[in-house]
């Protein structure tokens, strides 16, 4: 039964496509009537968009829907804007729903800006007087008021982004549905998007956000299923299941990882000499690392196999970005230490990082060996460990900041800051 107080139910809902159907109802229809009359004919390929999904959203919840290209979450805003619908299932929805799915959807190229407000903000529901009512509103928002009276066929798809999204987040929706759409805009326009997604959150309304911007979906949403080939594998916490969902996207294959066993093969020693035969990437209480706060604690270990003695040998680790930046790291000399007799064909070395990763992001580990100041061995892309933000409410621009010790100073004057 329908809740009271949810505002769309998915109640095991598939949907599927037939691939290669052809699109006119004459052909359709030639087709449907050819099908009835062949026997033993190849079967018509079909494919599960969505395959028995079932899901509420509540009042004044936003539901982030996230997985890879294919896995569905457009296929869900469709059938929840009955743009489609499912081939098996029930799906209800009470209240007002503005969509955003398709960038220009309900827009008539022929007319102006501010004639498409008042021709989508009516299809959307409003009265010509509401529309009145919000029309600097909208415009504003948008900020397009040079071009509000241009032809929109005229408009880049940055502005088409701009005009439809201030028209659905000014309707005042009971259920908001946001597709990928707004990647299209400039990074402002978004950061005004999310403000005033936001807002319509904090009024108690319902939403359904689609975004592969794993960051935006954390500072927005209260709760995230995560799709994959059109069926939910987790629904829940923000955090976790994002972290499930990144660290299952950036982990590398053991068959991709198999051509990194070898390191690189430098200076004179050859593939086979030195040889990693396990990496533990985990906290100070040894539990497995995948996803970590800011700064939090991070033990490395590394079990090393070597086949001669090395000369004053040397191990760093270090941790990249996927742009293969060095964020943090640090080196062990042998001959700096007090290691007397040990021997190399087996040995197990561990790194405490007492304060790590500070700005949210995806990294992987670096394991270097070097002899007399050589490098003679790497093995990289170990890993990964990804950084979430650990403040719901932070604005996304301030993890641009690594936080370092600083001191500040007033008019000459050294202040006392509480941190």
């Amino acid at each position: 039964m329908f809740t009271m107080n949810s505002v769309i139910e998915f109640d095991h809902v598939t949907k599927i496509y037939n691939l290669g159907t052809k699109t006119s109802l004459r052909e359709a229809f030639s087709n449907s009537v050819s099908g009835i009359f062949k026997n033993g004919g190849n079967p018509q390929k079909t494919v599960y968009s969505l395959n028995d999904v079932s899901f509420r959203v509540y009042e004044g919840e936003v539901l982030g829907i996230i997985g890879s290209n294919g896995a569905g979450k457009t296929t869900t805003l469709k059938l929840l804007s009955r743009v489609t619908y499912p081939t098996a299932g029930k799906i209800h929805v009470h209240g007002r729903v503005s969509a955003l799915i398709e960038l220009g959807a309900g827009f008539h190229p022929e007319l102006t800006g501010a004639e498409n407000i008042y021709l989508n903000a009516s299809i959307l529901g409003l009265k010509r007087d509401e529309i009145a009512g919000r029309f600097n509103k909208i415009v504003n928002f948008s900020g397009l008021d040079r071009f509000i009276d241009t032809p929109v066929k005229r408009y880049s798809s940055g502005m088409y982004a701009r005009l439809a999204f201030s028209v659905a987040a000014h309707v005042d929706p009971d259920i908001l549905l946001v597709d990928e759409v707004l990647s299209v805009g400039d990074e402002l326009f978004q950061q005004k998007c999310f403000n005033r997604m936001r807002e319509i959150r904090d009024m108690g309304r319902a939403m359904v956000f689609i975004s592969h911007n794993m960051m935006a979906v954390k500072n927005i949403c209260t709760r995230v299923i995560w799709l994959n080939q059109g069926v939910v594998l987790e629904d829940g916490d923000p955090d976790e299941v994002i972290g499930k969902y990144l660290y299952e996207q950036h982990s590398v294959a053991e068959k991709e990882l198999s051509a990194l066993n070898d390191g690189e093969r430098l200076e004179k020693i050859e593939s086979g000499v030195i040889q990693i035969r396990e990496v533990k990437i985990e906290n100070e209480t040894g539990e497995k690392l995948e996803v970590i706060k800011r700064g939090a604690p991070v033990k490395v270990s590394v079990n090393i196999n070597c086949a001669q003695q090395l000369n004053n040998p040397e191990i760093q680790m270090y941790f990249e970005d996927k742009h293969n930046e060095r964020i943090i790291g640090d080196r062990l000399r042998f001959s700096d230490c007090d290691v007397s007799g040990f021997e190399t064909n087996n040995l197990d070395i561990s790194c405490l990082f007492e304060t790590s990763l500070n700005r949210p992001n995806i990294y992987r580990l670096t394991v270097d060996i070097l002899e007399d100041g050589h490098l003679i061995f790497r093995q990289k892309g170990l890993g990964p460990i990804i950084v979430m933000p650990d403040n719901q409410n932070m604005q996304m621009i301030n993890y641009e900041m690594v936080g370092v010790p600083t001191q500040w100073f007033l008019n000459g004057k050294k202040i006392k800051k509480d941190r």
